[in-house]
């Protein structure tokens, strides 16, 4: 079934504000589809009636559900966050306040829903929020952007940014996993998505730390007399580096996140070395990470070579300059190959090809609604 892109405006000022938006984030990543984006939250007073500061935000989803059987949902969602309706004319406060602004480019004008939101355009604490997710949108009957309908509320004065930030229910298919590596090519964005994963899922951040080997320039200007050197100093620091957090118990953190798997020692092992120093090297890379800590799940990146050329020449590292596309080719079909074959550990593997997760937050939201998707 299609899914369609819908953004909703979500609002409370009774009990514990954050809670509230929260358990509704959490409703509709069960209910109804994949959280995308999430702005920031805003404090304004009630429009229409007397009655505490509420906090407002906006969120895009993607669901399958079409519009009226959204509406239901969120209304179902209201009804358990506590909100009573009643017949009574005006507005009052309320526990959680969930409201359809734009379903697609769809116009909706039956008596029970109206999309876009009728009154959207004139609410400074709808517009504000959704300028940070949607400023593009253009609205199908006014057409005009987001960004030009803000243009009229100026400064926003009566809007004050809360600090307190949401968290995205999309993350929590990854909360579960306490050991998490980030595979890939050279070049693909491990460091990267490790650094964001590690700080939306709260956990401690591994990093290769290439930089102190002193064999990679080496290697690359003389492959065949510093081959061996190279992989058991890498070896060396992973282990190292793996061993430390096995045996440190941090209170405050719920795992790890790595831009490494510690099969890639062995995976590149078989494509830098002889056969003879590949034996040698494969017995001691066994006695070695026996006792490792292992991920339980691997997320492996793809790119094709020539985004990874592209990639490699942006970072300006001036010893990858030599890096070809038959070399990360090998490097490519040798992980494939690895990972096939661990059918007794999560591995997802994801084309970021279409993908810029570093630059840009909608495209990072869409990388984890994918490895999401894998896991179910």
């Amino acid at each position: 079934m299609k899914m369609s892109l819908a953004y909703l405006s979500l609002g409370t000022n009774v009990g514990n504000k954050i809670k509230n938006l929260q358990l509704a984030l959490d409703e509709i990543d069960l209910r109804i589809g994949n959280v995308i984006s999430i702005s920031s939250l805003y404090e304004n007073p009630p429009v229409g009636f007397d009655g505490d500061m509420f906090y407002n935000c906006c969120i895009s989803i993607k669901t399958k559900l079409n519009p009226k059987s959204l509406l239901d949902e969120l209304l179902k969602i209201e009804i358990k966050g506590g909100r009573s309706r009643d017949n009574k004319e005006g507005y009052k406060s309320r526990t959680i306040d969930l409201d359809i602004l734009f379903y697609g480019n769809q116009i909706i004008n039956s008596e029970g829903l109206k999309v876009p939101h009728p009154k959207l355009h004139e609410r400074d604490f709808v517009i504000k929020p959704l300028t940070e997710i949607a400023q593009s949108k253009i609205h199908p009957i006014i057409k005009k952007t987001v960004l030009e309908i803000g243009k009229k509320f100026k400064n926003f004065d009566s809007l004050k940014k809360i600090n307190e930030k949401l968290n995205n229910p999309i993350f929590n298919c990854l909360k579960k996993f306490n050991n998490i590596a980030v595979e890939g090519n050279i070049g693909v964005g491990k460091t990267s998505l490790s650094k964001k994963l590690s700080n939306d899922l709260n956990k401690n951040l591994i990093l290769e730390n290439f930089q102190k080997n002193p064999f990679l320039e080496k290697f690359y200007n003389n492959p065949n007399d510093y081959a061996l050197n190279l992989e058991l100093t890498f070896l060396v620091d992973r282990c190292r580096e793996l061993n430390h957090y096995k045996n440190q118990f941090d209170l405050f953190k719920s795992g790890i996140v790595s831009d490494y798997h510690i099969k890639k020692s062995l995976i590149f092992a078989g494509i830098t070395l002889n056969e003879v120093d590949y034996n040698l090297y494969r017995n001691i890379y066994f006695f070695m990470t026996k006792d490792l800590l292992k991920p339980d799940l691997i997320i492996y990146l793809m790119q094709n070579s020539q985004n990874l050329i592209s990639n490699i020449k942006k970072r300006g590292r001036f010893f990858e300059k030599q890096i070809d596309a038959l070399y990360l080719n090998k490097i490519s079909e040798a992980y494939k190959k690895t990972f096939n074959s661990m059918s007794n550990q999560n591995v997802v593997f994801v084309d970021i090809s279409e993908l810029d997760f570093v630059e840009k937050d909608s495209n990072y939201s869409s990388l984890i609604e994918i490895i999401k998707n894998k896991l179910v």
